[in-house]
């Protein structure tokens, strides 16, 4: 097949090891069955997998350190000691102090929710959050979603009489802090069997501890599933193994009864939480959260997650919405100013770069993410504010920019993330400077790996045995999410139904249907961010064409969404 030259060649393989899989009678049993075992999934695992039980959750006193933090609790509660529940200002820090505050209040403990400022206080434990633990007479903060690198401010908090009790998810750096117990799977002696729980996810695990500890029913731990569910579905962690027993369970406790704050929020972006997935957790749900760190206070989102009254729930939750329109105001504009700005800026080979003055911080890092779609490099976005250069830097698959960014410390006062995404805070007038070195640093590592991550389809089907009946059965598979993603299929020889038309703003996707001879009805797909290529699609014959299978529901009717992730053209 040739080309159209102005269409990238397709990189996708087949899953399969030993080449294309293709089923040709499009039955359902098939599919299905052809989808489980390229996911590695016996029939002994079978009601494991599609029926996840919350029996089949770890022991959290496997976890390194759990007996010591739920007796240091139990002994807070004895002597009226006050407790701080200490998180980071995402949506993973605010569910995971939503969710201790919640437990430990409902149970008789004195217990403080705070989130540092994103601008004043930066990441982390904070000398001011520090202080304000000492003003609440509390004897022990914990940290939820951030803390294991805090070595100087756990020292800090256990000079002024408070201990720390840690729980995080986050790679330990090489010295670990002198905290009074470390709750993270990824400890360097903890041998806790799941290693990839969300930061709300290890808070969990103490209540349910605590829950036995206390002498509660268990399922007085499962109440906060819901929070549980929103912070890996938004934190993007794997779901596997224990969390996707959470993230299953979760959504159906946002289904059958959700705190009111969950269920105000829903309403206000027009999710019904009978049929929430994780694609509207991520695009919807998470983003409002999110707009309180980024453009007021993290605490907000906090209260609107701890709140029972249904009346200040909704109005808590249109003040979410109205400062993610904030947001968004914002993030168009630096958009558009980086853009414009990398435009006219060719020094750079092998990263996206940009800086300018008092770009707006709680939006640097959706710049980030949006400059990679429009040019696919790592990118950083550095705001100055008045002589203070803060970053925020994103990554491409393959790339660690953590490390990357690590080679070039001698322009920094600090950084901190991981492999995907990194803050930094750069000395004054050693933008350029940093950007050279992190160029030079990148393009060293792209001459020893691929540029593009690997992309895999499932199976090869006729696009006419895309029947309602198969689009149903392939519900089971969700919650989708990474370790755990949507099925991908290949169709081929596909023409179109009408000419693709372009949507969203400045048409960035396409919504295109689809049909083959054989078939008796056509489908209909959205390409995300293909808009750019309708052209070329609009004069194509027949098309080979990727996609992927989820549900959405719109009206409250659930549906099939396919979603086109390429296609490529005969040439006529």
């Amino acid at each position: 097949m040739t080309r159209q030259p102005d269409i990238p060649p397709a990189d996708w393989s087949p899953r399969a090891k030993n080449g294309g899989l293709r089923v040709d009678n499009g039955s359902v049993d098939d599919v299905v069955a052809q989808l489980l075992d390229l996911r590695g999934i016996s029939a002994p695992e079978l009601d494991r997998f599609f029926s996840p039980s919350l029996d089949d959750l770890h022991d959290p006193y496997a976890m390194r350190d759990m007996e010591k933090a739920v007796d240091r609790i139990m002994r807070a509660q004895r002597e009226g000691e006050c407790i701080m529940a200490y998180g980071d200002y995402d949506v993973d820090g605010a569910t995971s102090v939503s969710l201790i505050w919640d437990f430990l209040h409902n149970n008789g403990f004195d217990v403080v929710p705070y989130i540092p400022d994103r601008y004043n206080e930066g990441y982390g434990l904070s000398t001011q959050g520090i202080q304000t633990a000492v003003e609440s007479h509390c004897g022990i903060i914990i940290t939820l979603d951030c803390g294991i690198r805090a070595v100087d401010r756990v020292a800090e908090a256990k000079a002024r009489g408070i201990d720390v009790i840690i729980c995080d998810h986050h790679l330990p750096g090489e010295q670990l802090p002198d905290a009074h117990s470390i709750l993270n799977p990824k400890h360097p002696e903890c041998t806790y069997p799941f290693k990839e729980l969300s930061g709300c996810g290890v808070g969990f695990k103490l209540t349910q501890a605590l829950t036995e500890r206390i002498g509660l029913s268990p399922l007085s731990a499962y109440d906060g599933l819901d929070l549980v569910a929103l912070s890996i579905a938004s934190d993007l962690v794997i779901v596997t193994d224990e969390n996707r027993i959470l993230l299953h369970h979760g959504l159906r406790a946002i289904a059958r009864n959700s705190r009111p704050g969950i269920r105000a929020l829903l309403q206000v972006v027009q999710c019904s939480p009978d049929f929430l997935t994780v694609r509207d957790i991520i695009s919807r749900v998470s983003p409002r959260i999110n707009a309180a760190g980024r453009m007021a206070r993290a605490t907000e989102a906090v209260e609107l997650l701890t709140e029972k009254n249904e009346k200040r729930a909704n109005e808590l939750a249109l003040n979410l919405d109205r400062l993610n329109q904030v947001r968004r105001s914002y993030d168009e504009q630096v958009t558009r100013d980086a853009i414009e700005q990398l435009s006219e800026r060719d020094e750079f080979k092998h990263v996206n770069i940009v800086w300018g003055e008092n770009w707006h911080r709680g939006v640097i890092g959706i710049v980030a993410t949006r400059l990679i779609e429009h040019r696919y490099r790592p990118s950083v976005v550095i705001s100055d504010d008045d002589g203070v250069m803060v970053g925020s830097a994103r990554s491409t698959p393959g790339l660690d920019i953590h490390d990357l960014i690590k080679d070039c410390s001698e322009h920094l006062d600090q950084y901190g993330g991981h492999a995907m995404a990194a803050g930094i805070t750069v000395k004054p007038g050693q933008a350029a400077a940093f950007a050279q070195a992190l160029d030079k640093a990148v393009g060293a590592q792209l001459a020893t790996i691929s540029k593009r991550e690997p992309r895999y389809f499932d199976l090869e089907i006729d696009l006419a045995h895309c029947t309602p009946e198969l689009l149903s059965g392939l519900q089971k598979f969700e919650p989708f999410g990474p370790g755990s993603p949507a099925p991908v299929f290949l169709s081929r020889d596909v023409q179109l139904a009408m000419a693709p038309k372009r949507v969203g703003k400045d048409g960035r996707h396409l919504r295109v249907a689809m049909k083959t001879p054989a078939a008796r009805h056509t489908l209909t797909m959205v390409g995300f961010g293909l808009g750019n290529r309708a052209e070329v699609l609009a004069a194509a014959g027949k098309l080979d064409v990727v996609f992927k299978v989820e549900t959405e529901c719109y009206r409250g009717v659930l549906q099939p969404r396919l979603t086109l992730l390429d296609f490529w053209t005969e040439r006529h």
